[in-house]
């Protein structure tokens, strides 16, 4: 079993205010928001911690949360969910305590995990929107893209993000078209179910799910999340306001 209070013991250390959005299954779920309050800024969406079992998201969002963001919030605020799924953080499983593939879920208003997320994006729309996951049985990353006009980032990103390691050989199917070698389009016939597709659908222009293969090192699969997150930010602050 994992300790969720290192992880909340690690937010408390941060210079910024941290909102418990509730709780589930007896663990809090945080929330943190960075601004520099000013009108230009694009919002951005950071997630993590969605599969318990998936552990390097929670981590690239920790890590992200404590280095010097000072330079980025020029440019963007950030809302951000470090672990949606701290039961199945800290038991080391993909679902939640009743069984619930969270990701799988968000069509349905009944799951305490779900309902808290909805709630707490309330009407907020997104530039970018980027979750974090892992991949137990890829030998390489990979990522999925969603993006309402279809100027898509994700050749670029996995471009970059081979100088972390290599793009799984595998397609992972899923009715996934590809865009590039190992970049994926969010499919129509996910529905909303998925975390990413809801936000597409409902709340975000682009939406980004990196995967990372859990064979790697953890400061790896951790430095790939963070370098396909900041080669996004980089391309979005380029694009026209």
């Amino acid at each position: 079993m994992r300790d969720y209070t290192e992880i909340t013991e690690r937010l408390k250390n941060l210079a910024v205010p941290i909102e418990r959005i509730g709780t589930a299954h007896n663990y809090p779920i945080h929330q943190i928001r960075l601004t520099a309050s000013t009108y230009t800024q694009r919002r951005v969406l950071i997630t993590g911690g969605m599969h318990g079992d998936e552990p390097a998201g929670v981590e690239a969002v920790l890590q992200f949360l404590e280095r010097n963001n000072t330079a980025l919030l020029k440019k963007f605020s950030f809302t951000i969910i470090p672990c949606i799924n701290p039961y199945g953080y800290v038991h080391d499983t993909r679902e939640t305590h009743n069984g619930i593939d969270i990701n799988r879920s968000f069509e349905t208003d009944d799951i305490v995990e779900v309902m808290l997320v909805k709630q707490a994006l309330g009407q907020t729309q997104f530039s970018l929107a980027i979750d974090f996951h892992e991949d137990y049985d890829a030998t390489g990353f990979y990522l999925y893209e969603g993006k309402r006009d279809e100027k898509y980032i994700g050749p670029d990103l996995a471009t970059a993000a081979k100088g972390v390691g290599p793009i799984d050989p595998e397609d992972p199917g899923e009715d996934a078209p590809d865009l590039a070698e190992g970049v994926y389009k969010v499919a129509n016939a996910w529905g909303t179910q998925g975390l990413a597709p809801y936000l597409l659908h409902f709340h975000s222009e682009h939406v980004i799910i990196s995967e990372t293969p859990t064979v790697w090192q953890l400061e790896q699969r951790v430095a790939l999340h963070l370098k396909i997150l900041d080669t996004a930010l980089n391309a979005t602050s380029e694009r026209e306001v």
